[in-house]
């Protein structure tokens, strides 16, 4: 790390003395050092130059922060909205356009996508039990329980799960199931933070029953295989027909496990039949890109884009948008979907369809460019979300065409032509180039995408979101199940500092033995109880070639847990862009040998509990040998923690037995490991003599 220099580590005097100081070698002739001399007022006022040049050397302002967050390629982090899921009580299916607003008192949220709610409930759950049984889960449990502890898969030869409903869903639409799932080991599974990258553990195929065989269902498995909490999205191309599994009748689905294998049986604690994703967010404004259509036909099912106002541009080939004039907009009474019938132009490249709340229409405008350098304009708001929000302006000259702006951290490499600008959305400023850095506007400048979120603040809980639109009075049952989360401030230029400090004391990068076995412990998706480097590598010297050898043991239930198959391709495909150029990796399955006690011991007669104090001594010896790999059992250490009992007298005969081939046994009665075994203790067997 580079040194923390000071620059201003002299005042005025020590400037001055020390130049005073100087004359006598440099220029004997010079004897008057005192006040009235002419060459000590010049040596004064360049003692006051140094010093305050000093000072303002020693400074670094804000702007300095960002250029250097900017060179380590670490940015503020913006605002974020919470989320969470809804239920809707209804007696009838209904849709949920995107962008429907629910409330919990004023605080405002949106569902994230159209979501079709059905009205038919989960009626039960049947699954197998450790013993080979078949457990069904009734209405009753699961409406009031809470606590189901469902396990999909628990027997052996068990390999279906089954959700029944009350009535058939419809077809052709997607149905959310939320799962929360919990771990009962007390070991936490590495969250899943990069789906596309992670290679699921199993393979679960979910079908449903047409009347006449089982049909495979389309699905989107945010659970991962029930590995964590989240959404299992479903749709079958007909309706379902009742059948009976289990002695119960009902419209089931079945998940079916194809392939793989867990490392824990996952456990289902609860389950929500057609939940409802929402957004801690109000969106003000809002834009949709489409292709040229032949039909001039464009269909959207948001909530702006049926109650709002629209304006319509195309896009033609010089990346300018033209406004629409005329334009059709049609709304389904039945569905709420809005079809807009646009005549495009022959040289039109995308159509560009901008909704926005009745409301906002006039404050889109956020006010006229001046064509000048260094614009700023107030937005009035500090609630703006970073991401959504999108300008475009008028540009001069142009026919009434308009260019869309693009967001940028500074002008430092923005050219006099670009369209770019800086968005403050904590202070809600944006800020236009100098003309030379970076374009300034011409022209009206017109909001496209506007949300407003309150980050931190707009984190809920439980129950508290009951209401959908502006009516206090209500016919559904809203209800979110969960409390929202996610939802936070943004940083601010402080505390994005301290996270750099943070990240520049971590590395990204596999160098050491320590980099390897941190980085491999927390690969997403895993639950990984140990990760030893079994070839030390000296100095750390990872040299071209070198073969880093890393045996891995993931958590299991009877604490001998082996990797299996995708459990190292997931920990090779993490690691393959963090290890360093030349090196290898090389993932050893553990093996574990058991170690059997056999002590003779004398122990003194008024102890009576020496027989549990010999047996935990030597639990607690072979406890701090767990998942040791490569240890050595050093058997005059046990023998001396033994006889320094108090309640021991002598030990008379010590006998350490292994099984298996995976150690080797050395003249002082020690016992060396391999490099991937651990051992563990099978057996104590005691024989106690007392005496007075």
């Amino acid at each position: 790390m580079l040194p923390d220099i000071l620059l201003d580590s002299e005042n005025y005097d020590d400037i001055l003395e020390n130049a005073k100081n100087m004359i006598v070698s440099i220029y004997p002739e010079w004897t008057d050092f005192n006040y009235h001399d002419p060459g000590v007022t010049m040596l004064e006022m360049f003692a006051w130059l140094k010093e305050s040049q000093q000072y303002y050397l020693n400074k670094i302002g804000p702007e300095n922060y960002k250029k250097y967050l900017k060179l380590l390629g670490i940015k503020r982090r913006t605002k974020k909205p919470s989320h969470t899921y809804i239920t809707i009580g209804s007696q009838d299916d209904i849709v949920a356009a995107k962008g429907t607003k629910f409330y919990a008192g004023n605080i405002c949220f949106e569902a994230d996508d159209r979501t079709y709610i059905t009205s038919s409930q989960i009626y039960c759950c049947i699954c197998s039990t450790d013993d080979g049984g078949t457990r069904v889960i009734n209405t009753n449990e699961l409406m009031f329980s809470g606590n189901l502890r469902i396990t999909p898969f628990a027997g052996e030869k068990s390999r279906e799960f089954y959700i029944g409903f009350d009535k058939a869903f419809a077809a052709n639409e997607w149905h959310n199931i939320y799962f929360s799932i919990r771990s009962d080991d007390g070991m936490k599974r590495n969250p899943i933070t990069d789906p596309e990258s992670f290679i699921p553990l199993v393979d679960i195929t979910a079908e449903y029953y047409d009347g006449v065989s089982w049909k495979e269902l389309e699905c989107r498995d945010d659970t991962f295989g029930f590995l964590s909490s989240g959404v299992l999205s479903f749709k079958s191309e007909t309706e379902p027909k009742d059948t009976t599994v289990g002695q119960v009748e009902a419209y089931f689905i079945r998940f079916t496990l194809k392939d793989g294998e867990y490392d824990t049986l996952p456990v289902i604690n609860d389950l929500e039949f057609s939940v409802l994703p929402v957004t801690q967010r109000d969106t003000r404004a809002e834009y949709y890109d489409f292709d040229i259509a032949a039909d001039g036909k464009y269909k959207l099912f948001t909530q702006l884009s049926a109650a709002g106002d629209s304006r319509i541009f195309l896009k033609g080939s010089d990346g300018l948008f033209t406004p629409v004039m005329t334009f059709a907009k049609e709304i389904d009474p039945e569905t709420g979907e809005t079809t807009f019938t646009v005549l495009a132009d022959p040289d039109a490249k995308s159509v560009r369809i901008v909704n926005m709340m009745n409301d906002f229409y006039l404050d889109s405008a956020v006010g006229q460019g001046t064509g000048l350098p260094f614009q700023e304009y107030d937005l009035e708001s500090k609630l703006l979300e970073y991401e959504s929000f999108t300008i475009m302006t008028e540009l001069p000259d142009s026919g009434g065409k308009y260019a869309e702006w693009k967001k940028t951290d500074d002008f430092s490499l923005a050219k006099a032509e670009d369209f770019v600008y800086i968005l403050d959305s904590n202070e809600g400023r944006i800020k236009f180039g100098d003309c030379i850095r970076g374009m300034a506007p011409e022209g009206r400048i017109f909001i496209i995408g506007c949300s407003m979120t309150l980050s931190s603040e707009g984190n809920v809980t439980r129950g508290k979101i009951n209401r959908m639109g502006d009516s206090e009075t209500q016919e559904l049952e809203i209800s979110n199940f969960s409390g929202s989360k996610g939802g936070t401030a943004e940083e601010s230029l402080e505390e994005c500092c301290v996270r750099a400090h943070k990240l520049l004391e971590t590395t990204d990068t596999i160098v050491t033995n320590e980099d390897c076995e941190r980085f491999i412990s927390s690969i997403q998706g895993l639950k990984i109880e140990k990760c030893q480097v079994i070839n030390p590598i000296k100095n750390n010297d990872r040299s071209s070639g070198m073969v880093t050898s890393v045996v891995v043991k993931p958590y299991s239930a009877d604490g001998k847990g082996v990797p299996n198959e995708r459990y190292i391709k997931n920990i090779m495909k993490a690691v393959e862009s963090h290890r360093l150029l030349g090196t290898q990796l090389r993932i050893v399955r553990p093996e574990y040998t058991a170690v059997s006690v056999y002590a003779d011991i004398t122990v003194l007669k008024d102890h009576s509990d020496a027989n549990s104090t010999v047996e935990n001594t030597i639990r607690d010896f072979f406890g701090t040998l767990k998942d040791d790999f490569g240890a050595k059992i050093v058997y005059s250490r046990l023998y001396e923690l033994l006889d320094t009992l108090e309640c021991v007298v002598s030990v008379n005969t010590l006998t350490l037995e292994t099984n298996g081939s995976g150690s080797q046994r050395t003249r002082e009665g020690n016992i060396r490991l391999f490099p991937n075994v651990s051992a563990y203790l099978a057996d104590v067997e005691t024989m106690l003599t007392a005496v007075y």
